[in-house]
């Protein structure tokens, strides 16, 4: 068995990814999450990651508000800086970086093309001792740091 530190997010990163486009309407995109069961949908145009649609943002963009969820697009509430990472991160490095940019799903980029996803949730079954670091956030980077 090998060293958790040498646990790395394309090992155990989910390849069966949920994308749509961003013309795809809110109401056909969270159909496809619920048929799926997962708690995203990545926006992607040639397999780059444009931006994601996550449950928070289906109740809080879309419900909470009263709106069409067949008139809304995609595009209209994806979030769009979407914080990524390599298959060669560490699963540590994965959970920190979580714990620092407040997001719950990481999708998995190599050379810009969109290979997997990786949520909090998925790390804590793997490694439950990194609860602590969302229990006790890590004293932030100092400015310049790969995060």
């Amino acid at each position: 068995m090998k060293p958790e530190s040498d646990y790395k997010v394309g090992e155990f990163m989910n390849r069966d990814l949920v994308q749509v486009t961003p013309e795809t309407p809110v109401k056909r995109c969270a159909e496809v999450m619920a048929a799926e069961r997962v708690s995203s949908a990545l926006i992607t145009e040639k397999k780059r990651v444009l931006g994601i649609v996550t449950e928070k943002d289906l109740a809080r963009k879309i419900v909470a508000k009263g709106l069409d969820a067949e008139e809304i697009l995609a595009k209209d509430i994806m979030t769009t800086n979407v914080v990524t990472v390599s298959p060669d991160t560490s699963l540590y490095d994965a959970m920190v970086l979580i714990d620092k940019k407040k997001v719950k799903h990481l999708p998995v980029v190599d050379k810009n093309v969109v290979v997997g996803i990786i949520t909090a949730m998925e790390i804590l079954r793997i490694q439950p001792s990194y609860m602590e670091i969302l229990a006790n956030p890590i004293e932030k980077e100092k400015e310049g740091s790969e995060f």
